[in-house]
């Protein structure tokens, strides 16, 4: 496996997937909650404008974990283009195509850690 030469920004990245994987529609706020995983997914990565495979070595493994990455990214991408960036978060998780983030996420997570997502505390 390749060195990760920024361990806490893939933290970040886990977290991230946790935060998406186990977020429920009409729950009660918390944080880290859904701007935090978009912020630390999209916002800090630039993934929404360049290729995770970029990032292979400093956030990334490999190839799978970029794979699964944009994965995750295509169907939120999806949403948020759609509801745009003030939307309540359960017009998010309430949409036609959460699932797919929720899905993806998880197994992304899986993948990264070895873990099932739990949402994390901070």
């Amino acid at each position: 496996m390749i060195a990760i030469t920024w361990p806490d920004r893939r933290a970040d990245i886990t977290n991230a997937l946790s935060v998406l994987a186990t977020l429920q529609p009409h729950g009660i706020a918390s944080w880290p909650g859904l701007t935090d995983a978009v912020h630390w997914l999209i916002d800090d990565t630039f993934w929404d404008g360049h290729d995770p495979r970029d990032d292979i070595g400093t956030i990334l493994a490999d190839t799978s974990e970029a794979e699964a990455i944009i994965a995750t990214l295509e169907p939120l991408l999806a949403i948020l283009g759609a509801l745009g960036p003030t939307a309540p978060d359960d017009d998010y998780l309430t949409h036609p195509r959460w699932h797919e983030v929720t899905r993806a996420a998880t197994d992304t997570h899986q993948l990264m850690t070895g873990k099932t997502p739990s949402r994390p505390q901070h």
